[in-house]
């Protein structure tokens, strides 16, 4: 049974007529009796009954017509959800991000949404370890974060933009503070960190190992803009990357000489993975707003 079949015994039944039917459609009426004769073939019995001059419905006909109309009507609803796939009238896009691609991270949204306002937005705020876990589960089309040291062969990396692990502070703090600054003047400043197992924190413990430094860490949190918050209304300092105080006013950011202190901003796929129409606007928009170049060499 073919989709065109049910549209030429519809078109016939509606019309009466074979001929008038052929003109509707376009189609010679040899074409018409030949496939509407196959599928009362397939069906085995007849649907259409015919004399010199007139077609009308069977009985058989007349059970089969509201059928035939309803399943050429979903087929037209599929046909006309896949256009709007396609145009991006719909669907729905997943995407996470650990904290220091804010910025970049809703000015790319917010033209998403201008451009494709019927597509339906998920955001997730996530560390980089559960934002990797969740594109392994499917559960985000695309995520926002720094290059971990432990890569997955399953994820692939694209680079948006490089960046340093920086001592960060108020700009009275930081006076006097060596540019770049040592990894063994560290432990001559109060510290408020994030929790080990936020990149920043695993890259700085990268950045320790094999040094005899003992950080003076005075609060940890789970929260980088509270980190943040706190750096900018007290003498705390703290050590993430550059980019996570790129728009912050009066706190400033001194790179930490070392070779792992190197962050490498990303967006991350699933590799070997459809990749929605959503997806593939999303990251030209994204890439078309990366204003992140490397700061500090």
């Amino acid at each position: 049974m073919e989709l065109r079949q049910l549209r030429y015994f519809v078109e016939v039944a509606k019309l009466g007529s074979f001929s008038l039917a052929s003109k509707s459609l376009y189609i010679t009426q040899s074409t018409i009796s030949q496939q509407i004769g196959k599928l009362e073939e397939e069906l085995g019995v007849q649907l259409l009954t015919r004399d010199t001059r007139h077609v009308s419905l069977s009985d058989y006909g007349q059970q089969f017509l509201p059928h035939a109309i309803k399943v050429i009507e979903q087929a037209q609803v599929c046909s006309d959800t896949i256009r709007d796939v396609k145009n991006l009238h719909t669907g729905s896009l997943s995407i996470g991000s650990t904290y220091t691609f804010g910025p970049l991270l809703m000015q790319s949204i917010l033209d998403f949404y201008k451009r494709y306002p019927h597509v339906r937005l998920r955001l997730v705020s996530a560390s980089t370890t559960e934002l990797q876990q969740m594109l392994l589960d499917r559960e985000l089309d695309i995520a926002l974060a720094y290059k971990s040291s432990i890569s997955d062969e399953r994820i692939d990396s694209r680079l948006l933009f490089e960046n340093r692990l920086c001592l960060i502070g108020r700009h009275d703090e930081l006076k006097g503070c060596p540019n770049p600054v040592p990894v063994d003047v560290l432990s001559h400043y109060p510290l408020a960190l994030p929790f080990k197992g936020l990149q920043a924190r695993d890259m700085l413990e990268s950045v320790l190992f094999g040094h005899d430094v003992e950080l003076d860490i005075r609060l940890e949190n789970n929260s980088i803009h509270a980190v943040l918050d706190l750096v900018r209304s007290s003498p705390l300092l703290t050590i993430l990357s550059g980019e996570a105080v790129q728009d912050i006013k009066g706190l400033t950011a001194i790179p930490i000489d070392h070779p792992e202190s190197r962050m490498l901003g990303c967006y991350h796929f699933l590799k070997g993975v459809y990749q929605k129409k959503a997806t593939q606007t999303f990251i030209d928009i994204l890439t078309e707003n990366n204003r992140y170049k490397t700061i500090w060499g």
